[in-house]
């Protein structure tokens, strides 16, 4: 999977794994238990023991009479649950919604006769799944400022992360944001793009004209055109590079050492949704 993003100035992407606790959304279950009276004074829950998960429910029918659930134990009921004494047809429910074990009995046959049961309720508790990473996609990044001479120009630096190399344009824009209220925008800016290292591995001045140089091997005008980011403005630059993992510098001058308020942008071309 490619995985990458930009960061400009102090622009910065954080990627992070995110544990979060999903519990089951199953439906709830119901358990039936028979109360039967065999020959000879057997009587008996039917079956006498069931494992239930937190939330299902017991559901008690009467196949013989009179007999009861109750909870607790013979002569010790605790109150959670007491169908009282039934018939034969008779049903009665409760709903376990606490882990445990619980004891329960007939008041009529327990303790004479043995009939008793008992609820086991297993814990719930969600479990902890880790999602996958949870990447973030940049489209553009830019940053606006005034340029001047010497030190004090523009530079913009971004990361290109991941695995994969990511192709980009980036644009040194002047002229365009005049329409915008811009004032004393730089008339003709160059833009000058460094590998990690500091190298200069591509430049441009007016994007409609080609620098062979570095990593620029054949002319980008009509890539330039077709990516849908060309400048609007002739004297503006640009350039377009496919981009190996690292770190790199985008550096925007005046010609002529003009000075103005300029914007320095890279777009992402290989957008990921």
């Amino acid at each position: 999977m490619k995985t990458f993003a930009f960061r400009m100035i102090a622009v910065v992407m954080i990627s992070a794994p995110l544990l979060i606790f999903i519990r089951s959304t199953t439906s709830a279950a119901t358990v039936t238990v028979n109360l039967v009276g065999g020959g000879y004074g057997t009587f008996s829950f039917d079956p006498s023991s069931v494992t239930i998960n937190q939330g299902d429910t017991v559901l008690w029918t009467w196949d013989s009479s009179p007999h009861s659930t109750t909870s607790g134990t013979p002569g010790m009921p605790n109150g959670l649950w007491d169908s009282g004494i039934r018939n034969q047809g008779a049903m009665f429910t409760y709903t376990f919604n606490t882990p445990g074990s619980f004891p329960y009995y007939c008041t009529v046959h327990g303790a004479c006769c043995g009939m008793t049961g008992m609820v086991t309720v297993m814990n719930s508790t969600p479990t902890p799944t880790p999602t996958p990473a949870v990447t973030s996609y940049l489209g553009n990044i830019s940053t606006r400022g005034f340029v001047q001479t010497a030190d004090n120009v523009m530079i913009g630096g971004f990361i290109v992360q991941g695995s994969q190399a990511k192709r980009v344009i980036l644009r040194a824009i002047g002229p365009e944001l005049t329409p915008f209220g811009v004032p004393n925008v730089l008339a003709d800016p160059t833009l000058e793009l460094h590998n990690g290292a500091g190298a200069l591995i591509a430049s441009n001045n007016n994007w409609q004209t080609t620098i062979i140089g570095g990593i620029i091997t054949a002319d980008q005008v009509s890539a330039i055109q077709n990516s849908g980011h060309a400048p609007t403005q002739p004297s503006e630059s640009a350039i377009i590079a496919t981009l190996p993992p690292g770190n790199y510098t985008a550096i925007v001058r005046g010609v002529n050492n003009t000075t103005g308020n300029a914007l320095v942008e890279v777009y992402d071309l290989q957008p990921v949704f």
